[in-house]
């Protein structure tokens, strides 16, 4: 029987924020800096991508993240039809709607679209919710992005440098520790550059330089290196598809936003609908490759709305 937690199927606050993580790819080597300002060296070669979790993780899934994985902005509905239905969706939701019988028996979610109001207290208590659940698998896909982004450093101190936002960067791959200590196998996004964003959802005070952008993403990198039950999460193509007005892939169609409608926000920042269903099956094709997720999920849109609206309260 399938399992909800977290917040209920009510509408959620407006207060969301955000974002969408990613690597930046193919950018030129930098030196990422530690709490204390010192460089960590950075490694000599790429790795290679690391082998997909064994399927059986996706039977007991925590989500810890904020604005993107907690759906900021993202609704579904049945249009002008008699009874009216809609809904705001989150990732949860659209892994209950895709999942096949068999596949999952509990998601939780424990993202929040407050956590750009207190990174350190809001990141640590969704990671202890996440591990009370004794989860099998946990999915973080934006949970760094207030670490880095916003201004509010260590003890609620306004961010004065890039500094500050390498240290605050810090107790987030401590509070993602916690999960690697506790034996569960972890899918983690990095930084996105989220410039496009602002003057919209983002102010200029929030943004880190380019710089330090790049030299977090390889302390990400870093950072996962020997770490077998941490898998990284590369959305830099899915930034790519859903800014560009091209098709995306999204389950079993080619999702056409000029036909279809969009896949991101007008803020640039969220994803819309097929967005949202497209971070969701990218983030599960990295735990467990592609063949078992299509094997166990169905993230066909059309699909996974009509599930979700079946699911409501009649």
């Amino acid at each position: 029987m399938i399992t909800h937690t977290g917040h209920p199927w009510l509408p959620r606050t407006l207060w969301w924020s955000a974002c969408l993580a990613a690597i930046l790819a193919g950018a030129a080597p930098t030196r990422a800096l530690r709490a204390d300002g010192q460089p960590v060296p950075a490694p000599d070669t790429l790795e290679s991508p690391a082998a997909p979790f064994n399927p059986s993780v996706t039977k007991r899934i925590a989500i810890v993240g904020a604005s993107a994985s907690d759906g900021f902005g993202v609704a579904v509905s049945n249009g002008s039809a008699t009874p009216f239905k809609a809904e705001l969706v989150d990732m949860r939701d659209v892994l209950l709607a895709a999942a096949k019988p068999g596949s999952t028996s509990l998601v939780a979610n424990y993202a929040t679209g407050m956590f750009f109001s207190d990174p350190l207290a809001r990141g640590e208590d969704a990671i202890t919710r996440a591990l009370e659940t004794k989860p099998t698998l946990v999915l973080a896909a934006d949970f760094l992005f207030w670490y880095a982004y916003g201004g509010g450093g260590i003890g609620k101190t306004p961010i004065r440098s890039e500094q500050d936002r390498a240290t605050l960067f810090e107790q987030g791959l401590k509070q993602l520790d916690r999960v690697i200590a506790a034996g569960v196998p972890l899918v983690v996004g990095n930084l996105p550059d989220m410039r496009a964003s602002k003057g919209r959802m983002m102010s200029a005070t929030q943004l880190p330089e380019d710089a330090t952008l790049k030299a977090l993403n390889e302390r990400v990198a870093s950072w996962v290196q020997g770490k077998p039950r941490v898998r990284l999460l590369s959305l830099l193509h899915v930034i790519e598809e859903t800014r560009s007005g091209e098709p995306v892939r999204v389950g079993s169609v080619r999702w056409d936003p000029t036909k279809q409608g969009p896949v991101m926000q007008r803020d640039r920042l969220h994803p819309a609908f097929p967005g949202l269903v497209a971070l969701t099956e990218r983030t599960m094709e990295c735990a467990i490759g592609d063949t078992a997720c299509r094997e166990r999920f169905d993230f066909t849109p059309q699909d996974v709305k009509a599930r979700i609206l079946d699911g409501l309260p009649k």
